[in-house]
C-alpha cells in the first residue's frame, strides 16, 4: 500500500475517529455510566468481604462486582458480610402423567453492612431471586447443565445487587447511641411560693 493510500484511509476515518470521541465526552459530560459500573464514595474505596465457607461461588461474583465498581474487597473498614446462601428447587407445573414439567428455583441471600470493629451493626437485609426451567426426562443432562447455568447467573445478579446497594450508601455504618446517652435529664420542678412558705413554717 503506498503512502498516498495510507493517508486517505487515514483522513477518511479522520470524522468516525472525532464524532466517537465527542460522543463519549458529552456521555461523560452528562453524568452517563455504563451500567453495573458506579463511584463510590470515599469510605467505600476498600471494603471487608466475609462470607459463609460454603458460600464460595457467591464469594467470588461479589469480588468481582466489587471490582467492577472500583472497591478493592479487601483491608476496609466497611464490613460486607453475607449472613445465610440458600437455594431451593420447587416443582411448578406438572405434564398429563403428574410428573414435574417445569421446575422453579429460588436463591435467597441474607447480608448487612457493619464495621469491621463491631461497633455498627447494620440491619440484615433479604434478597430473593428466582427463576425457572422447563424439565423433560428425556434430556436429564442438558437440564441438569441448564440449571447449573440458571443458579450462576443467580449469583452473578444478586452480586451485583448487593454491590448496588453498597454503592448507594452516603455514610458510613455508625454506632447505635448508648442507652444512657438517648435517656435525656429530666429538670426538677420549680418550687412554688406557696411550698417555699410552708418549708420555712414552723
Amino acid at each position: 500500500m503506498s503512502f498516498r493510500q495510507t493517508e486517505n484511509r487515514a483522513m477518511r476515518r479522520a470524522p468516525r475517529i472525532a464524532a466517537f470521541v465527542l460522543g463519549c465526552l458529552l456521555l461523560s459530560a452528562c453524568g452517563f455510566h455504563l451500567r453495573g459500573n458506579y463511584h463510590p464514595p470515599a469510605f467505600l474505596h476498600e471494603v471487608t468481604l466475609r462470607t459463609p465457607a460454603n458460600s464460595r461461588d457467591l464469594n467470588t461474583e461479589l469480588q468481582l462486582a466489587l471490582a467492577r465498581n472500583n472497591i478493592v474487597p479487601e483491608g476496609g473498614e466497611v464490613l460486607l458480610e453475607v449472613v445465610r446462601e440458600n437455594l431451593t428447587r420447587q416443582t411448578s407445573t406438572v405434564d398429563s402423567s403428574a410428573k414435574a414439567a417445569e421446575y422453579t428455583l429460588t436463591y435467597t441471600v441474607d447480608f448487612r453492612v457493619s464495621d469491621t470493629q463491631g461497633l455498627a451493626t447494620g440491619i440484615t437485609q433479604s434478597l430473593i431471586l428466582r427463576r425457572s426451567y422447563q424439565y423433560s426426562t428425556t434430556n436429564i443432562v442438558g437440564k441438569s447443565t441448564e440449571e447449573d447455568t440458571l443458579v450462576h447467573e443467580l449469583r452473578i445478579d444478586a452480586a451485583q445487587q448487593i454491590v448496588r446497594q453498597l454503592a448507594a450508601m452516603k455514610e458510613p455504618p455508625r454506632p447505635a447511641p448508648a442507652a444512657n446517652q438517648s435517656a435525656m435529664p429530666v429538670p426538677a420542678p420549680a418550687a412554688t411560693p406557696a411550698a417555699e412558705k410552708a418549708a420555712t413554717t414552723p
